[in-house]
């Protein structure tokens, strides 16, 4: 039996990566902050920028799995765009919750999942979903980008450091694209003064560019996780498109 643990579940690209695994019949562990329905599977109510409150999350998502599982992955999708500003704007409270939700939240669900899962002898695999904007500097998102940044050198090195275990967890950093979630909706609401770049992303919508959650989700399901992948690997959604 495969188990997935996905965070930021309830919406977006969370949402459909749920329901794709759940149509694959594997047991599913969806974390958010919005009460949501998992059949066949499990929800955990939790606000990930409170990151003390993970590790009984994490112990009563593995008392879930048992000697019957044979695949475990973790995905942690979570994640914010704010705040959208200068850095002259930023405040220490909105640069505290992204740095929170963006990198901090990650790092600790994957340490809760390497010391819950390690004795379990399958297969296992963290996917964090990092963006672009983790590659390359954008205006207006210094926050954004220096989290998704952090979050694909934190790939890196826990990638790294299992090349020393004998049954190694892949670690992997996706860049899913530009999707029609929520985090569009709120960047296109920004103000040319603090994001100078608003009108080009307003043109992805107007102009049908945006890629449907459910096509980002199922390539990831059965085609990219398919894959021989390199561990530590910074993946592109469009390799896979």
């Amino acid at each position: 039996m495969k188990h997935v643990i996905i965070t930021g579940a309830s919406k977006g690209l969370g949402l459909a990566l749920t329901d794709e695994y759940l149509a694959e019949n594997a047991v599913v562990h969806a974390l958010s902050r919005s009460i949501m329905q998992v059949k066949g599977g499990h929800h955990y109510e939790i606000d990930l920028t409170k990151v003390d409150a993970l590790k009984d999350t994490f112990t009563a998502i593995f008392e879930q799995i048992d000697a019957s599982c044979t695949e475990l992955i973790l995905i942690n999708n979570a994640g914010m765009v704010e705040p959208v500003g200068t850095v002259i704007e930023n405040t220490p409270a909105s640069l505290e919750k992204s740095v929170t939700l963006n990198l901090t939240a990650p790092m600790a669900t994957s340490s809760l999942f390497l010391q819950k899962s390690q004795h379990l002898n399958v297969k296992k695999t963290v996917l964090n979903i990092s963006s672009g904007a983790g590659r390359s500097p954008m205006e207006g998102w210094s926050a954004y980008c220096s989290g998704k940044a952090g979050l694909d050198m934190f790939t890196r090195t826990a990638a790294a450091e299992q090349s020393e275990e004998n049954n190694p967890v892949l670690f992997l950093s996706l860049a899913p694209g530009i999707i029609d979630t929520g985090m569009q909706e709120t960047i296109r609401s920004s103000s040319e003064d603090s994001f100078k770049h608003v009108d080009t992303f307003k043109s992805y919508k107007a102009n049908g560019d945006l890629a449907k959650p459910e096509t980002i989700s199922g390539t990831i399901v059965h085609s990219l996780l398919k894959d021989d992948l390199e561990n530590g690997a910074l993946l592109s959604i469009r390799d896979y498109l």
